[in-house]
């Protein structure tokens, strides 16, 4: 019951914690060195990067290709309980191997008839050559090339920007190589889908479909990681599957998830070596697994690094009604997990306000941001909100807008229309005047009334028709008679 709550909490606490913050990956280094060339230890329930080691640096993947492989069928397969009868022709792609101790084997022999689930189980708990095969025949439509190209397709969807697969079995190949980094985006998407934790975290399996040539003997896969075996002196508490891989030519590989406290954690370790410097065979991958493990169970808890009641500045509102600024805080809390050798007083608040913010304001509208940052790596950006809300003065507003009319464009525009008006007049009367002039200077001297030759002509005309028509004599009225 105990354990229920705590597992309530923790995610009540992220939930809580990392709604509408954007959190950046902070790394940490403990006080010890692992053996693995590439590490790298994420917290599953945040996505954040605890440690890391060359995680961008490319290895042999050897069969860790298979979680790849599984989610390509897993998204294929419509049916789990579907049956594949094994057809040892399949093999030869593999049984002259020239790293044939880099090949792990189920016992899949020839005609067993065996569920897709259960060549899964194969697959994931013994890195079974003979059900990486079959499945990639079956689901890449009688090729297994054509498989391998789909498993690339997937990766490039993934954003796995620096992975390339060139088989299925995970036999050595210079050409298949992969980082941690894109493991960590095969591994925590193949977690997403329905039956790929339950296989692969699995601690064994016995397949159960009817299988012609087996015998009586007891047929069961155990899980190829020994942190889950309780008899083995690799054993953790609380570990799960998920996939190891030997390449002789490289080393040990091993991803791998622990869980503890409602808190989970997956590692992934490349190219481990398989000896010490006295030549004793060694299983460092493990080791460093669970020394990895065990640092982050025992240093890291959940942290308030934010908190949203704290009052981190204030705005300068225009044309408020009252005072003229608003204070900010955190639109919401910030915690995540954090190393106790780390000193919280470090972290640093980089705070940026909007500026030249005109009323009203509401309460909760966003106001700027605040990034925190440890060491130069930035931990998490979260929004800073207006505490109360302001509200507009009119006046203030009007004033403010006769202000400051003068300096806006569209007074600028205005001077310019106007300008241009007036010039588009002056044209106008101009081109008048001009039009006016060439008229009159066209025209019949008669029709120029104001000239003064024009006058004498007008007044000679006059007199000549005078002459051509002579004056009637006078004729006295005759009287009116009276009746």
């Amino acid at each position: 019951m105990k354990r229920i709550l705590s597992i309530c909490l923790a995610m009540a606490m992220v939930c809580c914690f990392f709604v509408n913050i954007t959190a950046q990956a902070v790394t940490f280094t403990p006080s010890f060195d692992i053996n693995s060339s590439a590490g790298l230890l994420i917290n599953l329930d945040t996505d954040e990067v605890i440690y890391q080691k060359n995680s961008d640096t490319q290895y042999m993947p050897g069969s860790l290709v298979q979680i790849m492989e599984a989610v390509v069928v897993l998204e294929n397969c419509n049916n789990l309980s579907m049956r594949i009868t094994a057809d040892e022709a399949l093999y030869d792609s593999f049984r002259n191997s020239e790293y044939a101790d880099d090949l792990r084997y189920a016992d899949i022999l020839n005609h067993d008839i065996l569920t897709v689930e259960e060549l899964l189980y194969a697959l994931m708990l013994t890195s079974s050559c003979e059900a990486a095969v079959l499945l990639a025949n079956q689901f890449g439509n009688g090729s297994i090339p054509n498989f391998v190209q789909m498993m690339n397709d997937k990766a490039a969807e993934l954003g796995c920007t620096q992975t390339t697969f060139t088989n299925v079995t995970g036999e050595y190949d210079p050409g298949q190589k992969t980082t941690a980094n894109d493991l960590a985006l095969i591994t925590k998407y193949a977690l997403k889908l329905g039956r790929f934790e339950t296989i692969a975290c699995s601690d064994y399996f016995r397949p159960t479909s009817p299988n012609p040539e087996r015998h009586d003997e007891e047929w069961v896969w155990t899980h190829s990681n020994l942190m889950t075996q309780e008899n083995s002196t690799h054993y953790m508490e609380n570990v799960r599957g998920i996939k190891t891989a030997n390449l002789s030519m490289q080393g040990r590989n091993i991803i791998t998830k622990a869980s503890r406290d409602g808190n989970n954690f997956l590692v992934i370790l490349l190219a481990a070596p398989f000896e010490d410097g006295e030549g004793n065979l060694q299983y460092y991958h493990m080791d460093d697994a669970k020394a990895l493990f065990e640092w982050v169970f025992e240093h890291f808890s959940f942290r308030t690094l934010l908190s949203d009641n704290t009052e981190l500045g204030q705005v300068t509102v225009n044309n408020s009604e009252g005072a003229n600024y608003v204070l900010v805080k955190p639109e919401k809390a910030f915690g995540t997990l954090w190393y106790d050798q780390a000193d919280e007083t470090s972290i640093v608040q980089e705070i940026d306000l909007k500026e030249n913010v005109t009323a009203p304001v509401k309460k909760g509208e966003v106001l700027g941001t605040v990034k925190l940052k440890f060491s130069g790596e930035e931990i998490a950006e979260v929004n800073l909100i207006a505490t109360s809300g302001v509200e507009l003065s009119k006046m203030k507003y009007y004033a403010a807008l006769v202000k400051h009319f003068p300096k806006t464009p569209w007074f600028t525009r205005a001077i310019l229309f106007s300008i241009l008006i007036g010039l588009i007049y002056i044209a106008l009367c101009v081109y008048a005047h001009i039009q006016y002039l060439q008229r009159k200077k066209a025209a019949p001297i008669h029709l120029r009334p104001n000239s003064s030759a024009a006058r004498k002509e007008a007044r000679k005309a006059d007199a000549e028709e005078r002459r051509e028509k002579p004056e009637k004599p006078y004729q006295a009225m005759k009287p009116i008679k009276k009746k």
